[in-house]
């Protein structure tokens, strides 16, 4: 953000008065500071990662901290701005530190005219094409491209081989070094695929953890999965979404991913209230068309499952495509990854109620202050 000052002189200044009287728009300006990149060597690799400082960040305080992680083909800037259309907008509000780390990539093929930028998590583990409930995929599937490191996907894998596990706890532990945070303060969430990486390391790292946010996203089925620490889980899912339908019917490109139902009751499987669910209201939410349950409510580690009747496979509460999951980067990215375009601006103009039920959520669960 640009703090210089400017000389205003007496007919701008008559202008500017005579043009908000007259009710025109004005652009938005960014209300919120820039992103910082940073880099970490794991695996032989070397992974970059964004971090966004909310104002009240003075190096003392130790503030609650959210990994956001993107979804397929996505990348870490451009979901910030492109898919939650500003998710830094309520971490500002809210005091929160982002910390945005950018999948693996490669080219989808050598022929340049329609090779595309394959980003991926390696949400199940070495791109498995079979689960413990059977194939992921049907025999009618059109398979993703295979990340080269894989070797071998067979029919149903595409989701990356590198140690995506490893490398985001190691992040972690650097974020808890190199900032003032609230290590009884760190949640995870993502959209889409980044929404099934997210399942995965709360279940994998849960004592990481305060609570976990999948949106638009879960494992695939058979891999439902039970956190070794209790967390707090939030869905929220399109009833529309045919990218990864929330009944757990097959996908528009035949793949099979876990209900929501079943992935909520997987999360505190063994506990009588895990299939004791009802409905759950939030004044975020009053006055949408979400409707949302909870189960396990009177405990540390309630999960609440909401749907989202009239949306399809976006961020929820806004207003259509701006890029479903964040084909582009921001200036800040744009050298690292130079085959994507440019994003266009975050949308400031209308709340997004997801957004804000995101925050909302976490900051229910936070360590006591």
């Amino acid at each position: 953000m640009n703090l210089a000052k400017k000389k205003i002189t007496m007919p701008t200044l008559i202008l500017s008065i005579v043009l908000l009287l007259l009710g025109c728009a004005t652009k938005v300006v960014d209300p919120v500071a820039p992103m910082t990149r940073y880099v970490l060597e794991h695996g032989g690799l070397e992974r970059e990662y964004f971090v966004f400082l909310p104002s009240s960040y003075d190096g003392k305080a130790e503030l609650p901290v959210t990994l956001f992680l993107h979804g397929y083909g996505g990348t870490a800037t451009g979901t910030e701005v492109e898919v939650a259309q500003g998710l830094n907008f309520y971490a500002e509000q809210y005091g929160y530190v982002m910390v945005y780390p950018q999948g693996t990539w490669f080219m989808s093929s050598d022929n340049p005219e329609d090779q595309w930028e394959v980003t991926t998590w390696n949400h199940i583990s070495d791109a498995f094409d079979i689960g413990p409930d059977g194939p992921t995929c049907s025999n009618e599937v059109n398979p993703w491209p295979c990340p080269p490191e894989c070797g071998s996907c067979g029919k149903c894998g595409w989701t990356s081989c590198h140690d995506d596990i490893g490398f985001l706890k190691t992040l972690l532990a650097t974020i808890a070094i190199d900032f003032a945070t609230d290590p009884d303060s760190f949640f995870v969430s993502g959209f889409s695929s980044g929404a099934t990486m997210a399942n995965r390391i709360a279940c994998e790292a849960s004592e990481l953890f305060a609570g976990a946010a999948l949106i638009g996203g879960r494992l695939e089925r058979g891999f439902e999965c039970t956190p070794r620490n209790r967390l707090a889980l939030l869905q929220i899912n399109g009833g529309k979404d045919i990218t990864i339908p929330p009944d757990g019917s097959g996908s528009s490109a035949n793949y099979f991913y876990a209900s929501t139902t079943s992935t909520a009751e997987h999360w505190n499987d063994g506990e009588a209230c895990a299939v004791e669910r009802e409905s759950w209201v939030s004044p975020t939410i009053d006055g949408t068309d979400a409707v949302c349950d909870i189960s396990c409510k009177d405990s540390s580690h309630p999960a609440i499952d909401c749907f989202w009747t009239g949306g399809n496979h976006r961020w929820p509460g806004t207003a259509g495509f701006r890029g479903s999951n964040g084909y582009c980067v921001s200036e800040l990215q744009a050298a690292s990854m130079p085959d994507q375009t440019i994003c266009i601006d975050a949308d400031y103009s209308v709340d997004k109620w997801g957004s804000r039920l995101v925050f909302e959520f976490f900051d229910e669960h936070r360590a006591p202050q």
